[in-house]
């Protein structure tokens, strides 16, 4: 076995001795350094004019796109928030004014019906008045004849019950009868 890893430790300690020579890696060769410098600026020239030329106008195109769209409606959401609030306005306007239409024919139709309501009681109130003016003259009719003939009443009754109960006839008088009641007039 160690006749193997000897040839290739020597292949392995001549290649790490020849790389060590060279300086290492070539990124950090100085020598090198102008090359990639060079490369480098017209790679960050190439990269900024393809960005500037290319790809900007195309970014700036969509973002003016962009803002005129979102202005335009904009415009257009104000134009439409102006007329629904004009709409708002005319309907609370009109609202208003049917409000203050009814209120009046309300108020017109109270009063209307409130004449009428105190013409009705009015009649009522009149016709109760001769309704009971008739009554109290019947009243004072049926008392007068009945206080004249009362006595005449009372007289041929007590005659009935004094012939029923003691059977035999017997007229009374009524100037008798008003004598016993007190009653001279």
């Amino acid at each position: 076995m160690l006749r193997y890893t000897f040839p290739f430790y020597l292949l392995l300690t001549d290649t790490i001795l020849a790389s060590e020579e060279k300086g290492g890696m070539p990124q950090l060769n100085p020598e090198s350094f102008s090359s990639q410098i060079f490369w480098l600026i017209i790679l960050f020239i190439v990269l900024f004019l393809i960005n500037h030329f290319f790809f900007l106008p195309k970014i700036k195109k969509i973002r003016n796109k962009r803002e005129e769209t979102i202005q335009s409606y904009l415009d257009e959401a104000k134009k439409l928030n102006d007329s629904f609030n004009s709409l708002v306005e005319k309907m609370n306007k009109e609202f208003n004014e049917a409000k203050m239409e009814q209120n009046t024919l309300i108020k017109k139709a109270f009063e209307e019906n409130k004449k009428i309501f105190d013409k009705k009681i009015l009649e009522i109130n009149n016709d109760f008045e001769e309704k009971k003016s008739q009554l109290n003259s019947d009243i004072e009719k049926n008392k007068e004849l009945i206080s004249n003939e009362l006595p005449k009443l009372c007289v041929n009754l007590s005659d009935n019950l004094y012939e029923k109960i003691m059977g035999e006839k017997n007229k009374g008088s009524v100037s008798d009868f008003k004598k016993i009641v007190g009653d001279d007039r």
